[in-house]
């Protein structure tokens, strides 16, 4: 009989010793509280287990406990051996020195060594299994995966989404486009580890994950089963009040201002519920902002209008070009956005270098590309 993902995901995960959580790029709640409870939870069964994120994380979420083990590189996953013949040639002696980032080791022989007797060798991958949380292709993990594509081609990858447009790129892929987000999947993989291995921490992890990803219980995403899932979350301890404090109420005071000047610029459009802002270099200055901020952005228009389909922000640097930063309830939107712009579609949001010379000119032209797909 043929083993279900989840069944096979156990599998890896009992196999796995030496285990690589990685990340990817543009971290939220749901890949970050997943992560982290998932590691707490391997470590208590005796794994070791490390979580990299090549990208720093955001201000609101730093009150998960656990991100002084946050790594933002993958750093030993592989040993490099030196070998050396000694079936004629004894070594009696071995010692080494650094001497200005030089290693120089120091063999004492009974005869004279010789380069042929000497090789240098890799040794066995240090990790066994690679799980991902919340990306739907390996690019998605950003600088993790561009320094360490040999180590995702040759170690099993178990690959946790919730997203339809998953690539399928594991060799398990435990991909539940009808949960919630992610910290469902896991939650219910942690469940079928083993009993009572969920404590306080671990609970407000994965209950911070769906609060996150379903913005606090109101979008579309969110399930009965999602709703029974947290209440389960918070009689296991999860600290209900502390992740609402800092996922929707510290948001500084820099943002705050940006979110106000972009404000004013809202321009809606009812009958398709789509939501334009726009930004200037002056916007940024003002604010002490960058665009880097406007991921923010869309996630507070999530949070105010749950009913909008789309949103889209324009702004122009200052060198007079145009970008635009989408989100849409639909992937597939933004997949066919995508493949008339040739954008980069990440974590749900789609960046385009646009061409067109001011704003309004690039938003005329979205505009006309949205109304003739549909």
């Amino acid at each position: 009989m043929m083993l279900s993902p989840r069944q096979q995901a156990i599998d890896l995960i009992q196999k796995g010793k030496n285990i690589l959580i990685a990340l990817p790029e543009n971290i939220n709640g749901d890949s970050l509280g997943s992560a982290l409870a998932l590691e707490a939870i391997l470590k208590i069964l005796n794994k070791k287990v490390e979580v990299v994120s090549s990208e720093p994380v955001p201000e609101k979420l730093k009150f998960f406990e656990g991100l002084e083990n946050l790594k933002n590189k993958v750093s030993s996953w592989r040993d490099f051996i030196i070998s050396i013949d000694t079936a004629k040639n004894k070594i009696s002696r071995l010692r080494y020195e650094k001497e200005n980032n030089i290693l120089k080791i120091f063999l004492a022989a009974d005869q004279k060594i010789e380069e042929r007797d000497i090789k240098l060798e890799t040794g066995a991958f240090f990790y066994d299994l690679i799980i991902t949380l919340d990306a739907p292709d390996l690019e998605s993990l950003g600088q993790t995966f561009k320094d360490n594509t040999e180590l995702f081609f040759n170690r099993p990858v178990l690959n946790i989404d919730h997203k339809a447009a998953n690539d399928y790129f594991g060799e398990v892929n435990l991909v539940e486009p009808t949960a919630a987000a992610c910290a469902e999947i896991v939650a219910l993989l942690i469940e079928e580890l083993g009993v009572n291995l969920i404590n306080q921490a671990v609970a407000t992890d994965l209950l911070a994950g769906l609060i996150a990803k379903t913005h606090s219980f109101q979008n579309t995403k969110t399930t009965p089963q999602a709703l029974s899932l947290a209440s389960r979350l918070i009689t296991d301890g999860a600290e209900q009040e502390k992740i609402i404090q800092y996922l929707y109420k510290t948001i500084p005071l820099n943002r705050l201002k940006l979110w106000g000047r972009l404000l004013n610029q809202l321009d809606l459009n009812e009958q398709k519920n789509i939501v334009w802002f726009s930004a200037t270099p002056e916007d940024f200055l003002a604010t002490q902002t960058s665009p880097r901020d406007l991921t923010f952005l869309l996630e507070e228009i999530d949070d105010l209008f749950p009913q909008i389909n789309i949103n889209i922000v324009l702004w122009m640097d200052e060198t007079n070009t145009v970008w635009a930063l989408i989100r849409a309830k639909q992937t597939e939107v933004l997949q066919r956005i995508n493949s008339e712009l040739a954008g980069s579609l990440k974590n749900e949001k789609l960046l385009l270098k646009l061409t067109e010379a001011g704003i309004n000119p690039a938003k005329e032209h979205l505009n006309a590309l949205l109304n003739s797909l549909g």
